[in-house]
């Protein structure tokens, strides 16, 4: 592994091209450092057109899905840095990113394993229960994988254990991130967040296109969980009767906005193509 710099891994899968363009867009318009190398991880295929945006050195292509947490996996250890920053396709960066500032900030606290960005702005009270210091606290939560830099053998030794390790498939245990979590506070390996103070430097925008958990979950690196796991609690029947007419309601409108309004055209677009997507995997 080489001494210093930063490499930038970007995780997507198929079926994100449009969000993956804008996430791109913004990130490379908010952040101007010279990365020592780019990865372009993609689970499942893709408009190969997009890599002209990315200009990857290294693609990581699995044409048949295999699941975030293999694709994390896989392009974990093709990384040649002691630094990278995580980025996966639906963020959207409106403040410029100081990689310079973080990656001196890791490259003294060898025992934090990340310094993530904030979707929130400020920090709300109850995630600033252990201060660091310069507006950055160690998360209440453990590990995110929202956009962060990360330090590489830390993230590398905890992935091999998790390769190695009892897989499960209950959301809130056995997702990658509380394999990460679990791990890193066992090592007392912090994981920090930084605090934008007065303003919102990033925000997700895949809510519409959210992967399912299964493909989350530490078990999918053995066999991808056959029955859909649900983020919310299981709808009553009533419930999903009256989601009948709310869809009804929502795309008449939904339809007749398009006609004059980009935005909600391409809205429209990514509804139609993510309904195609999930198809496509049932």
């Amino acid at each position: 592994m080489e001494n210093s710099g930063v490499t930038l891994v970007i995780f997507t899968c198929e079926g994100r091209e449009l969000l993956l363009k804008n996430t791109l867009d913004s990130f490379f318009k908010a952040c101007d450092y010279p990365f020592k190398q780019i990865i372009l991880a993609v689970d499942g295929i893709i408009n190969e057109a997009i890599f002209s945006a990315v200009k990857p050195d290294i693609v990581l292509y699995n044409y048949k899905r295999k699941g975030y947490v293999n694709s994390i996996l896989n392009a974990m250890f093709h990384i040649k840095m002691p630094y990278f920053f995580w980025l996966e396709d639906d963020w959207q960066f409106s403040r410029p990113v100081d990689m310079l500032h973080l990656h001196t900030l890791m490259k003294t606290n060898d025992n934090w394993a990340e310094i993530a960005l904030s979707k929130y702005g400020p920090l709300e009270e109850s995630f600033r229960k252990h201060p660091l210091g310069n507006n950055l606290y160690e998360t209440t939560f453990g590990f995110s994988a929202n956009p962060c830099l990360c330090n590489t053998k830390h993230l590398q030794s905890a992935f091999n254990l998790l390769r190695h390790s009892p897989k499960g498939g209950k959301p809130g245990e056995d997702g990658f991130e509380n394999f990460l979590s679990r791990t890193f506070k066992q090592q007392d390996i912090k994981c920090v967040i930084a605090d934008p103070v007065d303003h919102l430097p990033i925000s997700h925008e895949g809510y519409l296109e959210s992967t399912p958990r299964n493909w989350h979950m530490t078990n999918s690196l053995e066999e991808k969980t056959k029955a859909h796991l649900l983020t919310i609690p299981a709808p009553s029947p009533l419930r999903r009767l009256m989601m009948v007419v709310k869809l009804m309601g929502t795309f008449s409108s939904l339809a007749i906005r398009q006609l004059a309004n980009n935005k909600v055209y391409e809205f429209c677009f990514r509804i139609i193509s993510s309904v195609k997507t999930m198809t496509r995997n049932e």
